[in-house]
């Protein structure tokens, strides 16, 4: 192994060691791929209410996938909390609608901002060239490494056999070496 392939792969190491940074980049591609994964329940009715400004219960059923009863406590505990408020349709009196109130606005769009501020501060030591030169790097990587994807699965187990087998090793914890399935 070259020594910058193996400066490289601590550099990562350490950088996925690094928790903050790991959820940081997990929720954010969550929310590339759905903007609702992976938010609890409150938070995903707001963050609705705030793109699409008033639904009905029913509506938010469908938006959210979730099921009646489960919007409607979400719903009411929004409420009493000050975050949303229902008013009757002028149209309609059978219907309600739901939107946020401004105190409800202003705790996601600083939620959000939050968030946003956390995110811009884990580049901050780096320049916007930088940033830029990274992000070029990472996803030439990104593209080569899903190129051989499918050759690497093919030698998956190779490498996996390879590495169970290391005995011998005398670490405490390990007697029996890294072959973790036959102990003889």
């Amino acid at each position: 192994m070259k020594k910058n392939t193996q400066e490289l792969l601590n550099l990562f190491g350490h950088l996925f060691q690094q928790k903050v940074f790991v959820a940081a980049a997990i929720r954010s591609t969550q929310e590339e791929n759905n903007p609702q994964f992976n938010q609890r329940g409150q938070q995903r009715v707001m963050r609705l209410l705030l793109e699409k400004d008033q639904l009905t219960n029913s509506q938010i059923v469908e938006e959210l996938d979730i099921r009646p009863s489960s919007a409607s406590v979400l719903v009411s505990k929004l409420e009493e909390s000050g975050m949303v408020k229902k008013a009757e349709s002028p149209d309609d009196k059978r219907v309600t609608f739901i939107s946020l109130t401004d105190e409800g606005r202003e705790s996601i769009i600083k939620s959000r901002q939050l968030k946003n501020d956390f995110f811009d501060s884990l580049f901050e030591s780096l320049s916007d060239n930088d940033q830029q030169q990274l992000s070029d790097s990472l996803k030439k990587l990104v593209s080569d490494l899903k190129s051989k994807e499918p050759k690497w699965e093919e030698r998956r187990n190779d490498f996996l056999n390879t590495r169970r087998s290391f005995k011998g090793m005398g670490h405490p914890r390990f007697p029996h070496g890294f072959d973790f399935y036959n102990h003889d």
